[in-house]
């Protein structure tokens, strides 16, 4: 099993969309890694053609203090990346497992468990919850609903357009809503999201991105972690990293009367012979 490091990269990553083009010609210099020997800020802004201003706002936008403190997170995740390095550049299956490993390191950077054990007390009070997603997204949901069902919770997964629509003008204080959408902009899904919430409904997004600066509409933004084009699934399935997190939110709320949850769980195995 790899030795999962906290890393401030997938911090970067999630605050991209937000960022300027100027703070993403920055974010990207950090992200790729490559040939960084000087990191001071005149050394910076004099390979990358930018202010020590736009080197502050970068660091903020990414919940630093100022670029000195950025730095300094930076190296140290650095260091712990650069001793447990992968690389392999030939073999394809190492390649895709590299990648897996990258996204468990990621996932355990971003994640906050303190975030987790709020989320699955929103579960634990929700009289019926809702689950919208789209493509691989709605896909890695399905798996969501099944093991949540098993436990007794009553799931209802919607990944229709005119579906999502009608489901959120069900839903009232009563219920938690969990959207998922890799990309943070799919559409549909956001306006169900905040049609469910203008209802009184409990809202949850799982997300690669953030908006720096701003208040979440949501009760809940889960960050999912990411890597270059994952929404395209071109070496590995985009449904991975919401996976994690979905295992990591079952086990907690497994946690809660777990002698209880476990015998009902058991008791929903079918053909135990089989298995």
């Amino acid at each position: 099993m790899a030795n999962l490091t906290k890393n401030v990269i997938p911090l970067i990553e999630s605050y991209l969309d937000s960022m300027t083009s100027t703070e993403q010609t920055i974010a990207q210099y950090f992200i790729t890694g490559q040939e960084i020997k000087d990191l001071s800020a005149v050394s910076v802004c004099k390979r990358l053609h930018v202010s020590k201003a736009s080197l502050t706002r970068f660091a903020q936008k990414c919940g630093f203090a100022g670029y000195r403190e950025f730095v300094f997170s930076y190296q140290e995740s650095q260091e712990d990346t650069d001793s447990a390095s992968l690389i392999l550049k030939r073999d394809v299956t190492k390649r895709v497992l590299a990648d897996y490993d990258q996204l468990l390191q990621k996932t355990y950077s971003i994640l906050d468990e303190s975030q987790l054990a709020r989320v699955t007390s929103l579960v634990e009070n929700a009289k019926r919850i809702y689950l919208y997603g789209k493509g691989s997204s709605g896909q890695a949901l399905r798996e969501m609903k099944m093991r949540f069902m098993r436990l007794g919770l009553i799931c209802d997964i919607v990944t229709d357009n005119d579906e999502l629509l009608w489901a959120s003008m069900l839903a009232d204080e009563t219920c938690l809503v969990i959207g998922a959408s890799i990309s943070g902009k799919t559409k549909a899904v956001i306006d169900a999201l905040l049609q469910a919430k203008d209802r009184g409904a409990k809202t949850i997004l799982l997300t690669t991105q953030k908006a720096a600066g701003q208040d979440s509409p949501w009760d809940e933004l889960v960050l999912l972690a990411s890597t270059d084009n994952l929404a395209y699934g071109n070496r590995i399935s985009p449904q991975f990293p919401l996976l994690l997190v979905i295992d990591c939110l079952f086990a907690y709320y497994l946690e809660i009367d777990v002698q209880q949850k476990q015998e009902r769980y058991q008791q929903t195995i079918i053909d135990k012979e089989e298995i």
